[in-house]
């Protein structure tokens, strides 16, 4: 929560390159950190580098500064997700091997080596001059200096709040869906270790594919406006199917998919909106303040996803999701942002 806007101002004060080693290295020291603790206190030291493990906000800032706003950007963060669902399958995959062949706490050094590959590949295939350029004495002058207060006014930029909004109007309610769904799972069907295992690859598969094709077949068709609609459709199907037809714990193999492309959609596409938004310079800004109001909603959902399951039942979070899904549809109706916002062509 708190690393999000740091990593934002790291990116704009000492360049983009730079973040992206610290997030690199920030992750092996957090795998060794892990692999050393021996007690409580150890174990908190072992997070201070989860500070800076912001992979999705500088990579999404990157990919910004490569592509132009719109259709190449939307189907370069696509791409990006694609990674997010092949992490769903093979990070058990790993996590199992390296667990049978060396012990249960091999994971940690596997994760701190494989920490070390993005490394080698910003270093010797990215060409720095595509991402980064000469500040001149001009930019110097008119560079704004990160505190709460230009934060506030990167969100008072015309249709940053707006998207913000349309964005987590679905979103917030699958971040507490996928709080207590595990919990409820197993005692709502008794389902066993190996059954949860299997459904979060599945959940990856489905990712995989809805982000890797779906967002970039999507986008060839609609523009992101119109996808932003199309994406809360379909978590709006997603909730509804969880409210009305959940009494199977196989049922999630009809239902996430719905889930999982809304998921795709709406956050690729408003983050794409979102730094097309912005000047170049405010992109880590703007991505690095998303994550921290969804890093917010993740430390609390828990709590309020557990009161709403225990008081209400898991149909009262789904319900929340398709008013929160309807929500977002009829602001896209009523509140569309003003195409000539949109910034055309990146900075060169």
């Amino acid at each position: 929560m708190i690393g999000g806007p740091l990593f934002g101002y790291i990116i704009q004060k000492f360049g983009l390159r730079y973040a992206l080693f610290i997030c690199y290295i920030s992750t092996l020291l957090s795998g060794i950190g892990l692999f050393f603790s021996f007690d409580y206190y150890s174990l908190l030291l072992s997070r201070i580098p989860a500070l800076f493990m912001h992979g999705q906000q500088a990579h999404q800032t990157l990919l910004s500064a490569l592509t132009s706003p719109g259709k190449e950007r939307t189907s370069a963060f696509g791409r990006m997700g694609l990674t997010f669902g092949v992490g769903f399958i093979f990070v058990p995959i790993f996590s199992i091997i390296s667990t049978k062949l060396f012990g249960l706490t091999a994971p940690f050094i596997v994760s701190a080596l494989l920490a070390l590959v993005p490394c080698f590949v910003l270093e010797t295939f990215i060409d720095r001059s595509s991402y980064e350029h000469e500040i001149n004495d001009d930019e110097k002058k008119n560079e704004q200096k990160i505190n709460w207060t230009n934060i506030i006014k990167t969100l008072r930029r015309p249709g940053v709040l707006n998207i913000l909004m349309k964005k987590n109007g679905p979103i917030i309610p699958f971040l507490f869906v996928i709080a207590v769904l595990n919990l409820y799972i197993i005692e709502k069907f008794q389902a066993s270790n190996t059954e949860d295992q299997i459904m979060q690859v599945f959940i990856g598969v489905f990712i995989m594919f809805s982000n890797g094709f779906g967002v970039i077949w999507l986008r060839k068709k609609f523009d992101e406006q119109s996808l932003l609609i199309i994406g809360s459709i379909s978590f709006a199907i997603g909730y509804l199917l969880f409210t009305l037809i959940f009494f199977n714990f196989w049922m999630l193999i009809v239902i996430m998919p719905f889930l999982s492309l809304g998921m795709s959609v709406v956050a690729t596409c408003s983050d794409s909106l979102l730094t097309s938004l912005v000047d170049e310079s405010e992109q880590g800004v703007v991505l690095g303040t998303a994550t921290s109001l969804n890093s917010l909603v993740r430390t609390f959902s828990p709590l309020f996803a557990g009161s709403l399951l225990q008081s209400y039942g898991f149909q009262s979070i789904t319900l929340f999701g398709v008013f929160g899904s309807i929500f977002s549809i009829v602001m896209m109706w009523i509140f569309p942002v003003d195409e000539s916002l949109i910034k055309k062509h990146k900075s060169e």
